[in-house]
């Protein structure tokens, strides 16, 4: 964690600021990074780990957290007597999405040369396009990505655009990410849940999700607390699944109907079972990747990390939502967005942008300032004249 980290986060319940405590070492000491400490809510008298250096800022305990506060122990009782871990409760089945998307991305081994099913490059270019940061740069702008995965489409978004830019996801991929992209000085990185995000509303010039929000226990629920944190003026892109896509073709309709099928008892099993289960559709990324995808539109051969990563993404998240344009929009709508644009509806389309990125739910939108309630009026003191001048003047 970078120190300049602390300015951005806050109490993802309260909005309290919190104060930072680094090992046993003081804080003013330390230029640049923490790699182990905790972040503390004096009010509450709770603390949030730093490990590895990323602030764990997940209101429920997890294994990691645990074996946080059993290893530091003495010294959090010597510093912080009678402070604990958050002991509060997961979204329904939050857990468990946790545990899917960490081994689908822990085990992803970024390399740099692709990214799902196209090179790196082609992936930040079709990003840049969906988000629109041509006409609409972040140049020394504050981002927002919710749901970061490995992270490699921030850190490219940070390094070309000129942006400062926080990260967040749920799951432990965002160990490799640091691993991989700590060295950004302008790149942050947290866990945190899209449903108590620690930062204060209004924060960001842009926020983003693309992909993500559908994967929780609600879609609606996830986007009205990523709503609340752009500033007024500032931007908010969504993308989503959609049904309508799903439905265009009768292979997408097949594909849905297995993913109705596996996925209900898939994201049950533990991740060997889950592997194993997975393999004849593994095997058939495989050979789809590698003998019929589209080379002229920046497509890339599969490996068996690849094909994994695929199979996992369709067939074992707990939840996985479609929403349309409509619905969504009605969304933007009713946090106080105006200005909405429809990716569906974009005049021109790259070449490296993937068919699938417009076919499905993507908006954008511009976040009204916020009303400021119009003043009661102070209510006349009794047997007080109407005026100063008499009727009758």
């Amino acid at each position: 964690m970078k120190r300049r980290l602390l300015d951005l986060l806050a109490d993802p319940v309260s909005g309290a600021r919190l104060d930072l405590r680094a090992a046993g070492i003081n804080p003013a000491d330390l230029a640049h990074r923490i790699e182990t400490g905790v972040l503390v809510n004096h009010a509450q008298r709770i603390y949030y780990p730093i490990v590895a250096g990323v602030p764990r800022m997940l209101l429920f305990p997890t294994p990691l957290t645990r074996r946080f506060a059993t290893q530091q122990r003495s010294r959090l009782d010597a510093t912080l007597p009678g402070y604990t871990l958050p002991a509060g409760t997961a979204m329904p089945g939050e857990e468990d999405v946790l545990r899917s998307f960490s081994s689908e991305w822990v085990n992803y081994d970024w390399t740099g040369e692709s990214y799902w099913d196209l090179t790196a490059d082609d992936m930040y270019r079709a990003m840049r396009f969906m988000l629109d940061l041509v006409a609409q740069p972040v140049t020394g702008k504050l981002a927002l990505e919710v749901g970061i995965g490995i992270g490699g489409i921030a850190d490219a978004i940070v390094r070309r655009d000129g942006c400062e830019l926080v990260g967040v996801d749920l799951s432990y991929a965002v160990d490799p990410a640091n691993r991989h992209f700590s060295a950004n000085p302008f790149f942050h990185i947290v866990q945190a849940s899209a449903f108590a995000l620690p930062f204060r509303p209004g924060a960001f010039d842009l926020v983003f999700s693309h992909g993500v929000l559908h994967h929780t226990c609600s879609t609606k629920a996830a986007f009205d607390q990523v709503a609340r944190l752009p500033r007024p003026g500032g931007r908010l892109y969504v993308w989503v699944y959609s049904p309508v896509r799903e439905a265009r073709t009768p292979g997408r309709r097949a594909v849905m109907r297995l993913e109705r099928l596996v996925r209900p008892w898939c994201w049950r099993l533990p991740e060997r079972l889950q592997t194993a289960a997975l393999l004849p559709m593994i095997a058939a990324y495989l050979v789809h990747q590698n003998l019929f995808a589209d080379r002229s539109k920046g497509a890339v051969r599969y490996g068996w990390r690849e094909a994994v990563h695929a199979a996992r993404d369709r067939f074992t998240p707990r939840f996985a939502h479609r929403h349309t344009e409509e619905e969504v929009g009605a969304w933007f709508h009713d946090t106080g967005y105006t200005a909405l644009r429809r990716a569906s509806q974009r005049s021109y389309v790259p070449s490296c942008v993937p068919e699938n990125f417009i076919a499905h739910t993507g908006i954008d939108g511009v976040r009204l300032p916020i009303p400021v309630p119009a003043a009661t009026p102070a209510p006349a003191r009794v047997g007080a004249p109407a005026s100063a001048t008499s009727p009758s003047g």
